[in-house]
C-alpha cells in the first residue's frame, strides 16, 4: 500500500509539473502533444525502473527474512531433538501438535503422533493424570513436577514430566517436558539401601564390641579351666565360644570394623571350620563340596577378610542356583615362573594359592562377565542385591597382592578363580598340655571392663607374669608412676571412656619412649583405618585365645 501511494503521488505530481512546464516552453498543440507523449513514455520507463528497484529490494528482504526464520526453525528442530528429555505441545483438545526426536523415539513412531490424542499412546490411568494436568495448565492453574512409569519403545522407565502453558497465534497449548530419572532414582535406592547397611553395620559393630567382651570372659575362664582341669566340658564350651567367636567375625567383616591384619594363615583350616556355617546359610537344597590340598595350606592375608572373601563367593553362587545345585570349593598351590606366566593377571612372578570356587548356577553371557566386579552392578532384582559382593572381594583381594579371574557362560554355571600370596605353612598349634611361651616380666593391664580385664590378669599369670591391672587410662598412668618396678610392657583395650588406647601409649611413651605395647580390641574403627606402622603396637583381636594372648604377649616383649 505504501508503495502504491508514493507511486499514485509521484505520478500526479509529475503530470501537473510536467505539463505545465511543457506549456511554457512549447506553446503550440502539435508540439505539446508530441513532447507530452515522449514525456509520458520516459515517466513510465523511470518510474518502472523505480519501482523494481525497490520491488527487488523488498523480495529480496523477504527471502532473508524467510532463510533467517528457516534457519531458526532449523536451529530449534535440531536443538529440541538434541535435547536428552522428551518434549510435546497437545492443543486445547489434547492432540499433540508437536513432539521431539525423544519422544517420538521413545513413544511414537513415524506420523501416526500427528494429532492423535494421550490414550493412543499411554494406559488409561496414565491418560486420567495426564489429561487432569492438560485441564488446570488450561485454567491457569500451577501444576508441579510429577513422577510417572512409562511403558515406552525403550522398555518401562520413570519419568519426571513438567507441563506448562504456550501462548500461540492467539491460543493456548500446552508444553511438556519429560526427563528419563530411571538412572538417577535407581541410583537413589542403592544409596539408601547403603545408608541403611551403615546403619546397620553400626549396630553390628557395636553388638559384636560387647558380645566379643562377654565371650573373652568366657572363653579364657573355659581354657583355664580345661587347662588344670581337663574335661568334656570345657572342651564342649570352648568349641561353642569358636562358633562364636566366627559369628562375631562375620559381623565385624559385615561392618567393615576389623583390624586389618596380613599375616600367614591356614586357609584350608579356615575353610574347613566355616563349612558348616556355609552350609546352614546356603539351604538344604545345594551341596558345598571341598577338595583342600595339603600344599594350598598358607597364605598371606587377613583372617576376617578372607572369610568375607569366601562368604561373598558362596552366596553369589547360591544365589545362582535357585533350583539348587552343588558348589565346589578348592585350593592348591601354584608358581608363577615369568611375567607372561600370570596371562594378564598383573601378578609378579612367584607362588600363590589358588582358591577356586565353581557353582552350577545359569551363568552369565559375556556382556554381565564384563561388569561383575564393579561397584553397584548387579543383576538381581530390585531391592535383592547392591552390587557390592563381587566388588568388596575384588578390592579385598587385589589389595592384598592377589588377583581374582572369572569364566561363565550362560546356563553353564561359572568359576571364580582367587590368587593369594603364599605364606609359608603356619605351625601346628600348641595343644594337649603343650607349652606356650611363657615369661616373668611385669605387664601393666588396662581394660574397664572388669570381667574382661580379670580373665586376662588370671591368664597372663598362668603364663607366669606378673601383672598390675588398671581400669583406664588416669589409673593406668598413676599406677606407671608408682611403679616399684618396671614396666615391661603395657597391654591396652583400644576403646575406653576416659582416655583411648592409642592416646593413652602416647602419653606413656612420653615417660618412657621404649615402652612395649599391646593393643586389644573388640572392634575399633579408627584402629581398622590405620595400618600397623601407625598403630603404634600389635593389635590382638577379642576374644582371643591363651595360645593367641601367650603368642602375642611374647611376640610384643621379644620385638
Amino acid at each position: 500500500m505504501r508503495i502504491a501511494g508514493a507511486y499514485a503521488l509521484a505520478a500526479g505530481a509529475w503530470i501537473i509539473l510536467s505539463d505545465k512546464a511543457t506549456f511554457r516552453l512549447f506553446g503550440n498543440a502539435p508540439q505539446f502533444t508530441l513532447i507530452s507523449q515522449y514525456k509520458g513514455l520516459l515517466f513510465v520507463a523511470v518510474t518502472s525502473l523505480l519501482l523494481y528497484a525497490v520491488l527487488s529490494a523488498r523480495l529480496a528482504s523477504i527471502a532473508a527474512s524467510q532463510r533467517a526464520l528457516s534457519e531458526s526453525e532449523s536451529r530449534f528442530a535440531a536443538f529440541m531433538d538434541h535435547l536428552p528429555a522428551a518434549a510435546f505441545l497437545r492443543d486445547a483438545h489434547g492432540h499433540y501438535v508437536y513432539a521431539n526426536a525423544s519422544w517420538q523415539q521413545n513413544f511414537a513412531g513415524g506420523d501416526e503422533w500427528l494429532g492423535a490424542p494421550a490414550s493412543r499412546f499411554f494406559p488409561p490411568d496414565l491418560v486420567r493424570i495426564a489429561d487432569r494436568d492438560h485441564l488446570r495448565v488450561l485454567a491457569g492453574e500451577p501444576v508441579g513436577e510429577r513422577t510417572l512409569r512409562l511403558k515406552g519403545k525403550l522398555g518401562e522407565r520413570d519419568w519426571l514430566v513438567h507441563r506448562f502453558p504456550v501462548q500461540l497465534d492467539g491460543r493456548t497449548l500446552v508444553g511438556g517436558i519429560a526427563v528419563d530419572v530411571t538412572d538417577h532414582r535407581r541410583l537413589e535406592e542403592q544409596l539408601s539401601r547403603l545408608a541403611k547397611m551403615e546403619a546397620i553395620g553400626l549396630l553390628a559393630g557395636g553388638i559384636a564390641h560387647d558380645f566379643n567382651n562377654l565371650l573373652t570372659v568366657i572363653s579364657g575362664y573355659a581354657q583355664l579351666l580345661h587347662r588344670d582341669h581337663p574335661s568334656p566340658a570345657a572342651t564342649e564350651i570352648g568349641k561353642a565360644t569358636e562358633r562364636a567367636t566366627l559369628l562375631t567375625g562375620q559381623l565385624l567383616a559385615f561392618s567393615r570394623k576389623q583390624v586389618v591384619e596380613p599375616k600367614p594363615i591356614h586357609l584350608n583350616e579356615l575353610i574347613s571350620s566355616t563349612l558348616s556355617l556355609l552350609q546352614r546359610l546356603v539351604g538344604e537344597r545345594i551341596r558345598l563340596q571341598s577338595d583342600l590340598h595339603p600344599a594350598a595350606a598358607g597364605v598371606l592375608a587377613d583372617e576376617g577378610q578372607m572369610q568375607q572373601v569366601l562368604l561373598n563367593l558362596i552366596i553369589n553362587a547360591r544365589d545362582a542356583m535357585p533350583d539348587g545345585g552343588s558348589i565346589h570349593i578348592s585350593t592348591r598351590r601354584i608358581c608363577f615362573l615369568e611375567p607372561a606366566d600370570t596371562a594378564g593377571l598383573g601378578l609378579a612372578p612367584g607362588h600363590y594359592t589358588l582358591l577356586t570356587v565353581v557353582d552350577e548356577g545359569h551363568g552369565m553371557d559375556a556382556a554381565t562377565l564384563s561388569r561383575i566386579f564393579e561397584p553397584f552392578f548387579t543383576t538381581k532384582e530390585r531391592g535383592h542385591g547392591t552390587g557390592l559382593g563381587l566388588a568388596t572381594v575384588y578390592g579385598i583381594v587385589t589389595h592384598g597382592g592377589g588377583a581374582i579371574a572369572a569364566e561363565s557362560a550362560s546356563g553353564a554355571g561359572s568359576t571364580f578363580r582367587v590368587y593369594l600370596p603364599a605364606a609359608p605353612q603356619p605351625g601346628p598349634s600348641a595343644q594337649n598340655g603343650s607349652p606356650f611361651p611363657q615369661g616373668q616380666e611385669r605387664i601393666l593391664l588396662v581394660e574397664d571392663d572388669d570381667a574382661v580385664r580379670s580373665v586376662a590378669a588370671r591368664m597372663l599369670e598362668s603364663l607366669g607374669y606378673r601383672v598390675v591391672e588398671a581400669n583406664g587410662g588416669p589409673q593406668a598412668l598413676a599406677a606407671h608412676s608408682n611403679s616399684s618396678g618396671e614396666i615391661h610392657l603395657v597391654i591396652t583395650d583400644v576403646s575406653m571412656p576416659d582416655i583411648q588406647g592409642p592416646e593413652l601409649l602416647r602419653l606413656l611413651r612420653r615417660r618412657e619412649p621404649a615402652l612395649r605395647a599391646l593393643f586389644i580390641t573388640g572392634y575399633s574403627e579408627e584402629m581398622a583405618q590405620l595400618d600397623p606402622q601407625q598403630r603404634g603396637a600389635p593389635v590382638l583381636q577379642k576374644p582371643f585365645t591363651l595360645l593367641s594372648l601367650a603368642t602375642a604377649v611374647r611376640s610384643a616383649l621379644d620385638a
